[in-house]
């Protein structure tokens, strides 16, 4: 039940809770993809990769928003105070998905003429990302994965998302 009370805590707290939750990462979202972009397109062109590692250090607070925009770990029913019972087989659970010094990376492969392919990896276990199971499981096309997060890509802006009031004076 600590475990559970934890999770609930976190859920809506910094998970999927409220959809705002996750929008924090929007910055984050952004830099990730275009460095990504940025060494596919390298690659692409055949020029040496300018980043072939970028390192960003962070906190579960940071981490934790953005697996859930990224749509990880997303069970069908929220967590709420009176479904415990019901959510003992849960996807979302903080103690497996953070655990003390978690790391979240994202690895991109050339496979040649099979394409760029993307891997990403929690506490080192590879994951499926959401919505693209059909493909390559573990390692989907890189385009593809642009493509099932193109709205993100297009449209995530912490700025507009954070955006309280049109006007603050007329308040």
């Amino acid at each position: 039940i600590i475990e559970y009370a934890s999770d609930l805590r976190e859920f809506w707290k910094r998970g999927y809770g409220h959809d705002i939750n996750s929008k924090s990462s929007c910055i984050l979202f952004h830099d990730l993809f275009s460095r990504l972009d940025k060494a596919a397109n390298e690659n692409k062109l055949r020029q040496q990769v300018s980043e072939a590692v970028t390192v960003q250090i962070g906190h579960a607070d940071t981490l934790l928003p953005l697996l859930t925009l990224l749509g990880f770990f997303k069970d069908t029913v929220p967590l709420t105070s009176t479904n415990y019972a019901s959510q003992t087989q849960r996807s979302f659970r903080t103690s497996h998905m953070m655990p003390y010094a978690a790391n979240f990376l994202l690895v991109l492969y050339d496979c040649g003429e099979g394409g760029i392919r993307l891997q990403p990896l929690l506490n080192e276990k590879p994951l499926t990302f959401p919505g693209l199971t059909d493909q390559q499981v573990s390692m989907p096309l890189y385009e593809d994965v642009r493509k099932h997060y193109r709205d993100l890509l297009n449209g995530c802006d912490f700025e507009t998302e954070c955006q309280l009031f049109n006007n603050p004076a007329e308040v």
